[in-house]
């Protein structure tokens, strides 16, 4: 990954997340984000519509910080059994999230990952990072 977009996913509070039915039709939200070791995390409930076009397709892009924001392609998976990566995830966004996360989130996240009702998603990406034409 290029050091502007890393830069970037290190320091954005969020990404603007397309996720890809079937078809091939996309569906955009905002997403928190932890950026660790060349790879983007977030946490998702498990059947949220996102968490199932990525156990169905895997197919992302990604826009760091707005709609508009440097972006890439990617390939996102459930990460599963990991309890050292849902600790990390919570730790940094504690770190990140830092009025959220001590007031209600942190419970919330915690608890779906420990019940198995959240999953953590792991993306990387697979195409040459790029910034959208203005």
């Amino acid at each position: 990954m290029n050091p502007e977009l890393a830069n970037a996913l290190q320091n954005s509070r969020y990404m603007y997340l397309t996720t890809y039915n079937r078809a091939g039709k996309p569906g955009t939200v905002p997403v928190w984000l932890w950026y660790q070791d060349g790879a983007v995390y977030f946490t998702t409930q498990r059947q949220s519509l996102k968490a199932r076009r990525i156990r169905t397709t895997g197919r992302v892009t990604v826009h760091v910080g707005k709609p508009d924001g440097p972006c890439f392609e990617g390939r996102a998976e459930w990460v599963d059994d990991r309890p050292d990566l849902e600790e990390a995830i919570l730790r940094a966004y504690r770190q990140k999230y830092w009025i959220l996360i001590p007031l209600w989130m942190g419970r919330r996240i915690r608890r779906g990952l420990a019940r198995k009702t959240s999953v953590l998603i792991r993306i990387t990406a697979t195409s040459h990072q790029f910034s959208p034409q203005a």
